[in-house]
């Protein structure tokens, strides 16, 4: 600092802060001229976290945010105003930075050098003790935070968290600002997941609901023997399956994809289903039953979505099996001899075109003939080289799996899949329906 300097505003700036306030002119003078002025720009780095402590820095003009790196990256803690006297401890007790400072705006510091920190430390013991006072200060402050912030994460753990708590955060200490409001941003995220995860249990439960009960297909033990298995790729998905008594003789099946996945899917699913069962128990030809739905579905349908649906109504007696398969991938059945037929496309996915044309074709099911109902979430899963499973893959699965009874055929089917996909995530949906036709007794 040049001694012809006048350093009479330079002293008051610095008196302001406890350690100089006992300070004489003489004593500031010497500390300033053992020191020096050094500018700033915006973003840089006045010191790195683990350089040795050189020198302090008293912040004239600006403001430095502390920031503490670690190998998940940087975490800001806090922000220090003008009049902060910053690195001293590290000077006093001969560490290394324990963290890196950096100019959040155009800053100016006085640099105080290690030998002439010590040197005002032995001359003003004053300089010392308020130091020591402050390091107690900031101790005790953490100490406060350490200890409310543990009750806090034990409380989101015990999922008795008191969003009360949050106000707490407003008025942090100003060591931990940046952490407060770092620390509040996690617990509201947390909350509202926890909230948004709840909400989507109860969703997934009043989709499962949706389903038909177990009980609903045994009661066709004897003449069929009848299992399906849906398992979302989220919480609740766009698949679905159907299993419905239409009277003494006949029974519908049928398998649904909704596109897309999540809550607007299941809602359209739900709806889809519904409206399903209303037109094959109101129309007596299954065609028209298709394209009184289709109408229906695409009605008021602003989010544009649709749904590939086949469905099919089998008598029990004579082994007729009557279809429509709404762009949905071909069911396989599988017949006594092991040979295996595709029941393909009898007109588009639902709820596309108001006007599209539906049409229905019969077979005829032998006892000991296996119907096998799935969604694209089998044939297109796949495993962590991209690979698809496919349908060559699902036709031997499923000739493997013919002779089984009917949820242990679903099992192996799924657990097949789930072999061949390996560690890949499930990317969708995954419904399978097995229909066997029973020798009558």
């Amino acid at each position: 600092m040049p001694h012809d300097l006048d350093t009479t505003p330079l002293q008051h700036t610095i008196r302001q802060h406890n350690a100089f306030a006992e300070f004489s002119a003489e004593a500031l003078d010497r500390l300033i001229e053992g020191s020096s002025i050094v500018a700033f720009a915006p973003d840089e780095i006045l010191v790195r976290q683990g350089a040795d402590s050189d020198a302090a820095f008293f912040i004239l003009e600006g403001e430095v945010e502390v920031i503490a790196e670690s190998s998940f990256g940087a975490v800001p803690l806090a922000r220090l105003p003008a009049r902060s006297l910053i690195g001293d401890i590290g000077v006093l007790a001969n560490l290394p930075r324990t963290a890196t400072l950096r100019a959040i705006g155009p800053v100016n510091v006085l640099r105080i050098g290690r030998d002439g920190l010590l040197q005002a430390g032995r001359d003003h013991p004053g300089l010392l003790i308020s130091v020591i006072g402050q390091l107690g200060q900031r101790l005790g402050a953490v100490n406060k935070a350490v200890g409310f912030y543990t009750n806090a994460l034990a409380a989101l753990e015990r999922q008795d968290f008191d969003p009360a708590i949050l106000d707490t955060l407003l008025n942090p200490v100003p060591e931990l600002v940046d952490f407060a409001q770092t620390f509040r941003r996690m617990a509201e995220q947390i909350i509202l997941r926890r909230r948004q995860h709840d909400e989507m249990a109860s969703a997934s439960i009043i989709q499962r609901a949706m389903l038909p009960r177990e009980t609903a297909m045994e009661e066709f033990a004897g003449k069929a023997d009848i299992h399906a298995e849906m398992r979302p790729a989220r919480e609740v998905g766009g698949d679905f399956y159907d299993v419905l008594r239409l009277d003494e003789r006949r029974v519908g099946i049928s398998v649904g994809d909704v596109c897309g996945k999540g809550v607007p899917a299941s809602l359209f699913m739900a709806i889809t289903q519904t409206v399903a069962r209303l037109v094959v128990r109101q129309e007596l030809d299954l065609a028209s039953a298709m394209a009184r739905a289709n109408l229906l579905l695409c009605a008021d349908n602003v989010s544009s979505m649709f749904a590939t649906l086949f469905y099919a109504i089998l008598d029990l007696e004579t082994g007729e099996l009557t279809y429509c398969n709404c762009g949905h991938n071909p069911p396989l059945l599988v017949r006594g001899d092991g040979s295996i037929e595709m029941l393909t496309n009898t007109g588009i996915a639902l709820a596309m075109f108001d006007e599209a044309p539906y049409s229905s074709r019969t077979t005829r099911l032998e006892p000991g003939d296996r119907l096998f109902l799935y969604s694209d979430g089998i044939t297109e899963a796949h495993n962590e080289d991209k690979a698809l499973f496919g349908d060559d893959r699902l036709k031997a699965t499923i000739r493997m799996a013919a002779s089984l009874p009917g949820r242990q055929a679903i099992d192996s089917i799924i657990a097949a899949v789930d072999e061949f996909a390996g560690d890949a995530p499930q990317f969708d949906d995954i419904t399978c329906l097995s229909l066997h036709f029973l020798p009558a007794n």
